[in-house]
Parts: C-alpha cells; structure tokens; sequence
C-alpha cells in the first residue's frame, strides 16, 4: 500500500509540472559562447589541413566563420590579440556546431577593421561531419 501511494504521488507530481516553462535572459550570442566553450573541451575534432580532413573520409558540410570584436571603437579597451583570436576561434566551432559538424579547420585568421571596435579578428575555416 506504501509503494501504491508514492507510485501514485510521484505521478501527480510529474503531471503538475508538465507543462512548467522557463525563462530566461540568456540569448543565442550566450549559448553560443557556452557551447563553444564546452565544445572546446570535448568531442569537436580539429584537423590541421583541408586534405586531412578529406583524407580522413570526413564530409564537407561548408564554408564556417567567427568574429571577435573587442572594446568600443574608441581606443578605451586594451585587448590582446591572442585573447581575441581565441574569441574568435571559439565562436568557429560554435558556428560549425550549429551546422551539425563534429570536426572542423581552420583555414585562416587575421585582423579586420571594424568602426565600432578596437580590435577584430576574422577566423575562417570548414565544417565537417566525421
């Protein structure tokens, strides 16, 4: 009779709660950022050259890219360019985690000018699914 009733209010506990939403004020350059970061920790292979990765039997999703802008455009923001090009990177793999790859290069990353910063690095490179 014990194990009826717990069975019995569990139950009703998880059928109250069922259509429970939640907010909140995380927005996707956020959960971008979150999951690159997790990304970069985990299964998302790096291969150092295009050939690699067609060598590797791994197929080419697309063309992928990230961008950092750090500061206001207003010389006021002292930023590193390795801590910028790092932002940039992470936002790569979360672009090539948004296109369904699990393995990506990177071709290329260089300064770019942008008004509104003070420092911008432009990283490109492919997605792939391997």
């Amino acid at each position: 009779m014990l194990r009826f009733m717990a069975i019995i209010t569990a139950l009703a506990t998880l059928s109250g709660c069922s259509n429970m939403t939640f907010h909140t004020d995380i927005d996707n350059d956020v959960l971008s950022q979150e999951i690159g970061t997790y990304v970069n920790k985990r299964d998302l292979q790096q291969f150092y050259s295009d050939q690699e990765a067609q060598e590797s039997g791994a197929t080419l999703l697309g063309r992928i890219a990230g961008e950092s802008c750090d500061g206001d455009g207003m010389g006021n923001n002292n930023v590193s360019y390795n801590r910028s090009k790092s932002n940039a990177i992470d936002l790569l793999k979360a672009d090539a985690m948004r296109r369904g790859a699990n393995a990506f290069t990177i071709n290329s990353c260089s300064e770019t000018s942008v008004s509104y910063c003070d420092l911008s690095v432009l990283c490109t490179g492919q997605a792939y699914d391997y």
